[in-house]
């Protein structure tokens, strides 16, 4: 028993820092860290929390390391970042809900596990300074997230299968929108929970509706024509 709840515990914590040090890591090497469903891990990372707390208040004690009491220390002030993360990525109501729900249960785990003291206190100051931000944040995302909307309408493929070329429709709705081409490396990382690509090139910016109209085809596997433009790809 004391095992499997060991397990739970880093699973929790490895869940709430995944995204955050994935997108920072991938970026700072010129990639891009996706997660195969962010509605999916939303609702795992809400679900795993709910479990350590309710095993929290059936036992007396479900922490016994001292790294894992640093740990419980830290998860509030990360799992406010982390839903900062997941609200970029995806700003459904049910999203929004499950990292609210994250962020109370590691307030509960740190206010009774997190350890030294010293330091759980400056985690807990620190997160009630970033509460008032975060919910802003939130009213924010609710209210103007889903205003734009972006549809892949084509795709084609180089000649050798090295990139991809991707034609979006960027519906803005009030403020227009735009068309934009996004050239992308056929290459990626794939592990099931997550993607690692190379970040894409826009190779092309134009007026909303756009697409409808666009010619668009590769000449070769390094130049890309839109609209009679040649456009070279590095």
């Amino acid at each position: 028993m004391k095992r499997m709840l060991s397990v739970l515990e880093y699973i929790l914590f490895i869940l709430i820092v995944l995204l955050p040090s994935g997108k920072l890591l991938s970026n700072c090497f010129g990639y891009t860290f996706e997660l195969a469903s962010v509605t999916a891990f939303a609702g795992v990372t809400a679900l795993f929390s709910i479990c350590l707390v309710i095993l929290s208040i059936k036992k007396k004690e479900i922490c016994e390391s001292s790294i894992m009491k640093v740990l419980f220390s830290l998860l509030t002030p990360l799992s406010i970042i982390n839903a900062v993360f997941y609200m970029l990525e995806n700003s459904k109501i049910w999203v929004i809900a499950c990292m609210f729900i994250c962020i109370g249960c590691c307030l509960f785990l740190t206010m009774k596990y997190g350890k030294p003291l010293v330091l759980k206190i400056i985690t807990l100051t620190v997160s009630a300074l970033m509460v008032l931000p975060i919910c802003f944040f939130s009213f924010f995302v609710l209210t103007f997230g889903n205003m734009g909307v972006n549809t892949v309408v084509k795709s084609i493929k180089s000649p050798n299968g090295a990139y991809y070329a991707e034609v979006i429709d960027s519906d803005q709705g009030a403020l227009g929108g735009d068309t934009l081409v996004y050239v992308y490396k056929n290459k990626e990382i794939n592990a099931l929970a997550f993607k690692i690509f190379e970040q894409p090139q826009r190779a092309y910016h134009g007026e909303w509706g756009e697409f409808e109209n666009m010619d668009i085809y590769w000449k070769n596997d390094s130049c890309l024509v839109i609209n009679s433009v040649e456009y070279e790809i590095e």
